[in-house]
């Protein structure tokens, strides 16, 4: 890789302690990225740190929970303050557990929709600010999830994503006049640490699952997802905004009896 310099795009990825998140910071440090990583899982980040390092990257890394309000405005100062400049922006910072709706409290709720949706605003703001400031334009991608269309296994999550989706169409438009592109995924069922963990006894179902219900026959990986968000971040996205990317391996296009047969 070649040395940095002041052009050296700076990337800011929320919910980096691994999964997705994870394996793009790997991704984007093979490509010349300069990173700051913020997630909830200290030791996770410093794993995260060390593989960006390995693939010859630089990264800062806080840890920290993106409900405390101080902490979007602490992440783009540490971006100006140890690169100098902020340039992009990936939001995939959240949390889901199954749960039918009856059986949520109110306070799950709040916290799911704050963490899910709310501060992803909040880091959003903070990070635009800047790129406006700098005038030199930038790039952002949300993490939604197909729970946004089918509102998925928890609804505050669901009606959380679905936020996403809405706050991506908004932002393309104000922020599209300063040069900033925001775009999203949505991913499906994807192998990450939150789906093994929320579906621990129903693993092997889903693996069963996703072979007899998507087109391309399993579950997706967190480098299908970190690829398409990489490209979106990348000068080959320069005309691309305001666009919501799903990565599901075609499971919403099978016809319902289509797969109701391969099931039975």
């Amino acid at each position: 890789m070649t040395s940095p310099t002041a052009t050296t795009p700076v990337t800011l990825l929320t919910g980096a302690s691994g999964g997705i998140v994870g394996a793009l910071a790997v991704i984007l440090a093979r490509a010349g990225h300069r990173l700051v990583l913020s997630g909830l899982d200290e030791s996770g980040l410093t794993t995260v740190a060390a593989d960006v390092a390995a693939a010859g990257g630089q990264a800062v890394t806080l840890a920290g929970d993106l409900r405390e309000r101080d902490l979007p405005g602490a992440l783009v100062d540490l971006a100006v303050s140890s690169f100098g400049r902020l340039d992009h922006l990936v939001t995939g910072a959240g949390a889901s557990r199954p749960v039918p709706m009856v059986e949520m409290e109110d306070d799950e709720w709040d916290r799911l929709v704050d963490l899910n949706l709310s501060a992803v605003f909040r880091i959003a703001k903070m990070a635009a600010r800047r790129m406006i400031a700098q005038g030199e334009g930038g790039a952002i991608v949300h993490i939604s999830s197909i729970a946004h269309a089918n509102g998925g296994a928890n609804l505050a999550y669901g009606s959380a994503k679905g936020g996403v989706a809405t706050l991506t169409y908004g932002m393309a438009q104000q922020l599209g006049p300063h040069g900033i592109r925001v775009n999203a995924v949505a991913p499906g069922i994807i192998d990450t640490p939150m789906v093994r963990n929320g579906f621990a006894q129903q693993f092997d179902a889903l693996v069963e699952g996703a072979a007899l219900r998507t087109p391309l026959g399993r579950l997706g990986r967190p480098e299908d997802v970190a690829n398409v968000i990489a490209f979106l971040l990348s000068p080959g996205a320069a005309f691309v905004t305001g666009a919501l990317i799903p990565i599901t391996g075609g499971i919403e296009i099978l016809s319902p009896i289509s797969t109701i047969a391969k099931g039975a």
